[in-house]
């Protein structure tokens, strides 16, 4: 069937399938005159037939259709795009579209922000642009706005993924966004080949990490998995698995689990010269409902929310069971980058018992909570200096956990080239992440791309 003869039978249901076809056989040059048609109200085009033609291209057809819907002049041509879309017409559809198709990076990003902050998962096509955007951020927002709208996007994302579009690369990282297990089957395959791959040629760099970590004497993680009551291990790259605590330049790994992202999952790391260090916060079923109830006080804008002080003594029982366990176990925390949030502890035990407890909120004017005498690894410093942040001549005055952590087990800002490395390190969820499951996209994914 010829283009003219496809054309004119679009408008007979016995023959519009036929002609559907035809027209997408033609190839993608004519989706902009079909655009044309759509929104001419002298088009002699049966209308109905030129929206399934469009809706036949999927994806290839979203770019050159939202830009139509951004400058679309009546109510019905808003209408006949978004029909086209798949997505229903309101009142600040076109405005949406505007934002998307913006020569402003700035513009682009904030609709993606937005679309994803409000979960509106009825606009989802007008997000799949934004995923081959020039501008990086631009990419991250969609990427994460993506994440937000959750498993409702999938069919979507996987028909992007299948199609022949730049956005199609760029989907398999919103895809992973969502849920490790949500693309099509070649894909994981694929992944865990590269994974493989680079877990085999993979060496520990040094990081400074935020927030809390463990560090446990010992070669088994079979058992430290079940000591933290940690499931479904996925192995993963010493970069990728520390991605998380390293800051605030991590995105789409923590923006996965939003208020979650320190305790739905922990990083198990290889052997370190004799030490397994474990990232995060530990979270086992039967403090589920706890731990549920003080994220929602703390996140309360309205509440007045005063911690009770409970983590001191979980982490303390935390390191004593497991030193009993293990022979050793410590805690470590900090976090300098919270604005007044600033924070500092560890906690060493050994064979059952604390040995030394330390804890120091810069934020509150309050002495620091410790118990036990001072450790020998604290030795020639202070731990009451306040001048914390403007050591003289390049030397801290005032002990640190990474000081701490290199003295008693493994500091991870000076792991290098003498550190003792045994085995791989892997990515497991803690109870609060088995609702939740792995996902998260990572910078791995752009290796599979490539090769995709």
């Amino acid at each position: 069937m010829d283009l003219q003869t496809a054309a004119a039978a679009l408008a007979d249901a016995s023959l519009r399938d036929e002609a559907v076809e035809a027209m997408v056989a033609a190839g993608d040059y004519v989706i902009e005159p079909l655009l044309d048609e759509l929104v001419d109200p002298d088009s002699w085009l049966d209308r109905s037939g030129v929206i399934a033609v469009l809706r036949r291209f999927g994806p290839v057809a979203y770019r050159p259709l939202i830009v139509q819907l951004a400058i679309a002049q009546t109510p019905d041509a808003v209408e006949l795009c978004c029909q086209a879309l798949g997505i229903a017409a309101a009142s600040d559809t076109s405005d949406f579209a505007l934002q998307v198709c913006s020569e402003a990076a700035e513009v682009r990003a904030g609709s993606a922000f937005v679309l994803g902050y409000r979960r509106r998962s009825e606009y989802a096509p007008l997000l799949v642009p934004l995923l081959a955007d020039p501008v990086q951020r631009v990419r991250d927002d969609a990427i994460d706005a993506f994440g937000r709208l959750g498993r409702s996007a999938v069919p979507l994302l996987r028909r992007v993924r299948s199609s022949r579009t730049p956005e199609r690369r760029h989907a398999l990282s919103a895809l992973i966004q969502i849920g490790w297990d949500t693309p099509e089957s070649r894909d994981p395959a694929v992944l865990s080949r590269l994974m493989r791959a680079k877990i085999a040629a993979d060496v520990p760099e040094p990081f400074v990490p935020q927030d809390g970590w463990y560090a446990i004497e010992t070669t088994d993680r079979a058992a430290v998995l079940d000591a933290f009551d940690l499931s479904d291990p996925v192995a993963v790259t010493w970069s990728i698995g520390t991605d998380t605590w390293r800051g605030h330049d991590s995105r789409h790994s923590r923006t996965a689990y939003d208020e979650h992202a320190d305790c739905a999952r922990m990083y198990v790391s290889p052997v370190l010269d004799g030490w397994t260090l474990v990232f995060g916060t530990p979270l086992a079923d039967g403090e589920l409902a706890r731990h549920d109830h003080e994220l929602n006080r703390l996140l309360d804008i309205e509440g007045d929310y005063t911690s009770d002080g409970r983590e001191h003594q979980q982490r303390q029982a935390r390191c004593a069971a497991l030193s009993e366990q293990f022979g050793q176990a410590h805690w470590y925390g900090q976090n300098y980058e919270s604005g007044g949030g600033d924070w500092w502890g560890w906690c060493l035990a050994e064979h059952g018992k604390v040995l030394r407890y330390y804890y120091r909120d810069w934020s509150e004017y309050i002495e620091p909570m410790q118990s036990g005498p001072g450790h020998a690894a604290e030795t020639g410093f202070s731990t009451e200096t306040e001048d914390t942040f403007r050591p003289q001549n390049g030397i801290p005055d005032t002990v640190r956990p990474m000081l701490i952590a290199g003295r008693t087990s493994v500091d991870p800002s000076r792991i290098g080239a003498d550190t003792h490395t045994r085995g791989y390190g892997v990515l497991a969820l803690t109870a609060c992440g088995r609702r939740l499951g792995h996902r998260g996209a990572f910078s791995i994914e752009n290796s599979v791309n490539a090769a995709c």
